[in-house]
């Protein structure tokens, strides 16, 4: 379903005054000095002198707002004022062991370049051991000239990453984001459950600090058990929609949906990214026929949550499905789903409030990034690059940013 370009792993790099006429210094004037007057600038003229410089000053303040960490920044963004957590200056048993994906778009080059030199780049080892990719479709129509020069750039940037994780079978279009997000865990699973603690999965314009993120789960979630238990981890909204697996993989519709039922409600992960234990990952990756996985934007989020909750609800005879009005014919009908699996998921749903979150008015779950944020989701490549720099986090990781 998908391949790995193959290419060497590369460093991050980061795609004169004139002289006054005077009279000969042999000859006294006793008044020159106190008589001489400046001329004299017409009101009119000064005003278009005076907006001429303030235009000039925010011309140079735009000009630096990229420069300069602290003006990038607006009201109620960002607080560092209140008392640091003691258990940030904590260390971890051993290193949290994940496989992160990075839902990216094939023509990102500058976002993902940004996000490696801002967030990967430097991650300390002693709290997290991490491997990942960028997750990018195929370019929409691959002959034309325009897409022909993203998938060439795209060659030539895993050629110098090693990084890139190409669906060729499925189109780089937002109705198949669900599909990504299922070849993403394809690639998670693609190692023993045993030899890493989560699959995480982000989008491209979230802000990750690994060590804190580590720090959250070693002081918090103790008792999570990843190798061992079903754990799902993020910030979390609801929903009651599920799905039944009713459209092949080789389909070439891109708005093919599997079939949609309600049920009752469910959490499930919001954009902002989400955490799957390996043993959860396992034991999704482990159906057969696959768990539904053709779901139109933008309910491939909603899709996780719907399938950690049927692998418990399918099998509860209490629970009550019908059909939607939406997306079956009427009358609306009780149904019965057939289970993923032959037995019962019963999987622990963490709502992280505090270390998840949107940016400061930007998404329904915004909030002031502070010293427990932990992933940020919607933030600029300026406002990341600028963050990775700031006094307050920079030590997060073991190097400062080479940009």
């Amino acid at each position: 379903m998908f391949k790995l370009f193959n290419g060497p792993r590369g460093r991050y790099d980061p795609l004169p005054v004139d002289l006054e006429r005077t009279p000969s210094a042999s000859t006294y004037y006793p008044n020159q000095h106190k008589n001489r007057r400046f001329p004299a600038i017409p009101p009119r003229a000064l005003r278009h002198v005076i907006i001429a410089f303030v235009l000039l000053c925010l011309g140079w303040l735009l000009f630096r707002r990229g420069a300069l960490p602290g003006m990038i920044w607006g009201p109620g963004d960002i607080d560092f004022t209140t008392l640091r957590p003691d258990y940030l200056n904590a260390s971890v048993d051993r290193p949290i062991v994940i496989r992160l994906t990075i839902i990216s778009r094939a023509d990102e080059f500058e976002r993902r370049q940004a996000f490696r030199e801002a967030i990967l780049d430097g991650v300390s080892e002693n709290y997290v051991q991490l491997a990942y990719r960028f997750v990018v479709g195929r370019p929409v129509e691959p002959d034309s000239k325009t897409d022909h020069a993203v998938l060439q750039a795209i060659r030539e940037e895993n050629n110098k990453y090693d990084d890139l994780l190409m669906l060729e079978d499925i189109k780089d279009v937002p109705a198949r984001l669900s599909e990504k997000r299922y070849a993403a865990l394809k690639w998670t699973a693609s190692v023993p459950e045993y030899e890493y603690d989560w699959a995480m999965t982000m989008d491209s314009d979230t802000f990750c600090r690994f060590r804190l993120l580590a720090q959250r789960l070693q002081y918090f979630y103790l008792t999570a058990n990843p190798r061992e238990k079903p754990v799902l981890l993020g910030r979390m909204g609801g929903h009651l929609v599920y799905f039944e697996n009713t459209v092949p993989d080789d389909t070439e519709d891109d708005n093919a949906e599997d079939h949609i039922i309600k049920g009752q409600w469910y959490s499930y992960p919001l954009g902002i990214g989400y955490m799957l234990s390996s043993n959860l990952t396992a034991t999704i990756m482990s159906a057969n026929p696959p768990l539904p996985h053709h779901v139109n934007y933008p309910s491939d989020d909603v899709m996780i949550g719907a399938w950690v909750a049927a692998l418990k609800d399918f099998h509860d005879p209490s629970v009550k499905f019908e059909t939607t009005l939406d997306h079956d014919d009427p009358p609306v009908r009780q149904v019965h789903p057939r289970p993923y699996l032959p037995y019962s998921v019963d999987t622990t749903i963490i709502d992280d409030k505090v270390g998840w979150h949107d940016f400061k008015n930007r998404g329904g779950f915004e909030q002031t990034i502070g010293w427990e944020s932990a992933c940020v989701h919607r933030m600029s490549i300026e406002e990341m690059r600028a963050f990775r720099k700031m006094d307050e986090v920079k030590n997060d990781w073991e190097t400062l940013p080479h940009y």
